[in-house]
């Protein structure tokens, strides 16, 4: 089962986690996001030596995402905004490829999705806080899901729910496990050791 920490930004932090090798590590521009890494932030390649850096973006214009990916070293994109088709072909044409978020609260959140996105992530809705919010949606919506595409399951996963969560996989195309806020001594700072048990238990998987 491949896994992904989301929302790093401490160096000392990421060089940490980045041993325990999860398979992609996110890393937020979006100012709005108290996880948000700066315009300056250039990705720690030289830790990342068995982890995919994914840049995670909310409604950022296609060449600004573009050209950050070249500067900052990423070439995966998670976006969690109202992004269309048309901006993603453009990203996939790029060389990127791209991850679309979808907060679920309900069935119909799944229902008839594009086939544009290489993948999707399905996340807890609430309000219009677009990620981290901490909480799990309602696993029996995935049973709406029927469009293929492999997805990534994201929204409150922790140490306790993660053998549901892989249970669950043997169900449903989930391509990977998203780790963020139930994982954090605070925004953007993961607790290793947690992060470390979490590691362990998919290791046995």
């Amino acid at each position: 089962m491949k896994w992904k920490v989301c929302g790093m930004r401490e160096m000392e932090n990421t060089q940490e986690v980045a041993k325990l090798k999860p398979d992609y590590m996110g890393f937020i521009w979006a100012e709005a996001s108290p996880r948000y890494v700066g315009e300056d932030f250039v990705i720690p390649l030289e830790m990342l030596r068995e982890t995919i850096p994914v840049g995670v973006f909310v409604n950022r214009a296609v060449d600004s995402i573009i050209d950050l990916s070249r500067k900052a070293g990423f070439t995966w994109v998670q976006l969690h905004g109202e992004e269309k088709d048309e901006e993603i072909l453009a990203l996939k044409k790029a060389g990127l490829t791209v991850i679309k978020a979808i907060s679920v609260s309900d069935p119909q959140d799944v229902k008839d999705l594009s086939l544009t996105p290489d993948f999707y992530l399905f996340d807890t809705k609430k309000g219009q806080q677009t990620g981290g919010t901490g909480q799990r949606f309602d696993w029996d919506i995935l049973a709406a899901y029927t469009v293929g595409k492999p997805f990534i399951l994201a929204g409150g996963l922790s140490k306790e729910n993660l053998e549901e969560a892989i249970e669950l996989s043997k169900k449903y195309s989930i391509h990977a496990l998203d780790f963020n806020s139930k994982v954090e001594i605070k925004a953007g700072l993961k607790d290793v050791q947690e992060v470390r048990e979490i590691s362990e238990i998919l290791a046995e998987h």
